[in-house]
């Protein structure tokens, strides 16, 4: 072999590290492209939850409200319900049983 020839494993090595390179640079220019997209996809989507969230908050008061108003009235039902009973036990023992009557005679 001549001095002046290549070493056949030294062309390989410099070929395999050239495309190692190539391939690095491709992937670092592959992010740079891709990180203003992806920062502006981020962005829409904070922006998104956060109008969501806006939205969602005078929904979640409103159901609370009608949840607390439906809480008193329904305790005001039975303190009246409760005094009814107290007042008058006879008359009630005596409305009990007779819509346990009528619902006994209608589920038949």
């Amino acid at each position: 072999m001549e001095p002046s020839m290549p070493l056949p494993g030294s062309n390989a090595s410099a070929t395999t590290a050239e495309a190692a390179t190539r391939a690095h640079n491709a992937l670092d220019t592959a992010v740079n492209k891709a990180t203003p997209v992806v920062n502006r996809v981020v962005d829409k989507a904070h922006a998104t939850i956060d109008r969501v969230a806006q939205s969602a908050a005078p929904a979640a008061e409103a159901v609370q409200a009608a949840v607390n108003k439906t809480q008193e009235t329904s305790t005001r039902l039975m303190e009246a319900c409760a005094t009814s009973v107290r007042a008058q036990p006879l008359m009630s023992i005596a409305v009990a049983a007779a819509i346990g009557y009528f619902a006994g005679r209608l589920m038949r």
